[in-house]
């Protein structure tokens, strides 16, 4: 998953716009007025998102250690990335356990935001 992860921020960073040539001596200073202000906006699938990178990553690690058993190069490796596997799978019934307080407080934060009140009490 960290490979993926590392992929998919090039992939984000090459399609992000370059930022606006530096004007002046200094060469680097940034205005107050180049600070983005924007309110974030919150992820309406964060939930179907990060069980999808979960199931993702539990495949991957079954995959290789699979590879890892085939190729009996190093069993202990095998057994590790099994049992990270295994350790995931827990993390995703435990997600499936709270799915409904997980929307419950993403539709709460989308609603606060769309009504221009702040996502927490003050």
């Amino acid at each position: 998953m960290t490979e993926e992860i590392a992929i998919r921020r090039r992939a984000a960073d090459a399609k992000s716009p370059a930022p606006p040539a530096q004007q002046g001596i200094t060469g680097g200073a940034r205005s107050g007025a180049e600070i983005d202000t924007r309110t974030p906006e919150i992820n309406r699938y964060l939930y179907e998102n990060l069980v999808s990178n979960v199931e993702c990553q539990i495949e991957h690690w079954n995959r290789k250690a699979s590879r890892q058993q085939q190729q009996q190069s190093d069993p202990d490796t095998a057994q590790t990335l099994f049992a990270k596997a295994e350790g995931l799978g827990y993390a995703l019934r435990l997600l499936d356990a709270f799915e409904p307080e997980f929307r419950e407080l993403t539709d709460a934060a989308i609603r606060s935001t769309t009504d221009g009140q702040p996502c927490h009490d003050p």
